[in-house]
């Protein structure tokens, strides 16, 4: 695959801190995962979906949800296979597990935006989140990256040796979310490729507050509905590089918002539905039947998200350190690169090897798990953490606020004004 992704976002994060629902600012008691419910009175101030006074947003949903933390890490873990290589078309294990986390995505940022929609500072108080929450972590994955390509590059033990002058031809499109505009894109020559779906969720952050600023919500989720049959339309399906149109405009996303704005109702039920679903997402990431950001997966993946949304079935506690591991998703999809590179060196030092598939990628995929967990944890606990901690500040005073969201809404157009004037001009 030639790089997938949480998620930012959201992939994966909690709109504002990692693993956790988006539209969900309960803070769970120390050492316990639950779907219980919690009593009232325990809002996080400042976070997003909460009112000045403490008291809930409309329409936001009240409890942290352990389940989409554990689906976060089922995604994690099929992007984290898939750069394995355990077989030739594994690339529809990632693709799949990124249309997941487009799903998520779509639905705890549309439930955000649904909570937040109407009052005063929203508009600039989201993209000030959405620039804390995903471009600092993103800088830090480039540097590690770059840093071991930088060393691996002066070694001379690299398998493409373009890889290194790419990195540094390309920062600028890394930088501001313009992967598809790099003459590079589609070669080695752009080795942090996983880049791909950040870009388009960053699209995505860019103009969804917007149609719901100039919409509402209602009129957005029918606006969506219409965009996506429209590019089912097959003439609407083929890119520049021949890549389908969904991997730019994913309905999964799409249908993450429309399912946001039904403000689904917890229940006691267990997740089935969600179950069944992800036992389809796998099925289908075995065999690549279906399009992942296709109309049919989309509805499949939202379903998922859906049902694991809405369960207060607590968690076993066996699952608790999947869903630990799930907070930090975004962390260990920005990292998890080297892991695998390593994990596989590790293996064959161990006497493993490709002729005994089962063992050698089985043992792989623990170690690249392990190793990007643990590192992507110490990046939230040194680093995220306390720049997250100073949102309350930023979201109080305008300037501060206006500055981040201002810097959020650049990047992308100056990516593309770098692009015009060192190749569109050119054309």
């Amino acid at each position: 695959m030639k790089a997938v992704s949480p998620p930012a976002g959201d992939m994966r994060d909690r709109a504002e801190e990692p693993g956790s629902a988006g539209f969900s600012d309960w803070v769970p008691r120390p050492g316990r995962v639950s779907g219980a419910s919690w009593p009232a009175g325990r809002i996080k101030k400042g976070a997003v979906g909460a009112r000045p006074d403490g008291a809930p947003a409309p329409g936001s949903m009240h409890n942290y949800l352990p389940w989409l933390d554990l689906l976060r890490f089922v995604a994690c873990e099929l992007v984290i296979v898939n750069h394995l290589g355990p077989y030739e078309s594994a690339d529809d294990l990632g693709h799949n597990g990124v249309g997941l986390f487009f799903s998520i995505s779509g639905f705890l940022i549309g439930s955000i935006l649904v909570a937040e929609h109407g009052r005063p500072g929203w508009l600039s108080r989201f993209y000030a989140g959405r620039l804390l929450r995903i471009y600092p972590p993103l800088l830090v994955g480039l540097l590690f990256f770059g840093g071991l390509l930088w060393a691996w590059s002066l070694s001379g033990n690299v398998r493409h040796p373009d890889a290194w002058p790419g990195m540094l031809r390309n920062w600028v499109y890394y930088l501001t979310f313009t992967k598809p505009l790099s003459p590079d894109s589609a070669t080695t020559a752009f080795p942090y490729g996983i880049v791909w779906s950040l870009c388009v969720e960053e699209y995505f952050y860019l103009l969804m507050p917007l149609a719901f600023w100039l919409f509402g919500p209602r009129a957005t989720a029918v606006g969506l509905v219409a965009l996506a049959a429209l590019i089912a339309e097959p003439r609407f399906q083929v890119l520049r590089e021949g890549f389908n149109t969904n991997y730019l405009m994913p309905v999964n996303l799409m249908a993450g918002v429309v399912l946001a704005t039904f403000r689904a109702k917890a229940g006691p039920g267990a997740p089935w539905v969600g179950l069944i679903g992800l036992a389809l997402v796998i099925a289908n990431a075995s065999t690549g039947y279906l399009k992942p950001f296709g109309p049919i997966m989309a509805v499949v993946t939202t379903m998922v998200v859906w049902s694991f949304a809405t369960t207060r079935v607590p968690m076993p506690a066996a699952l608790c350190p999947l869903v630990a591991a799930g907070k930090w998703s975004y962390g260990i999809y920005l990292l998890h690169l080297p892991f695998c590179s390593a994990a596989l060196t590790l293996c064959r030092k161990a006497g493993l090897g490709p002729d005994e598939p089962v063992g050698y990628f089985a043992a792989a995929a623990v170690l690249a798990t392990v190793g990007s967990t643990l590192a992507a944890g110490l990046m939230y606990r040194l680093y995220e953490k306390p720049i997250l901690a100073s949102r309350p500040w930023i979201y109080q005073r305008r300037w501060a606020r206006y500055l981040c969201a201002g810097i959020q809404v650049s990047l992308v157009p100056a990516g593309v004004l770098y692009w015009w004037v060192t190749v569109g001009s050119a054309r």
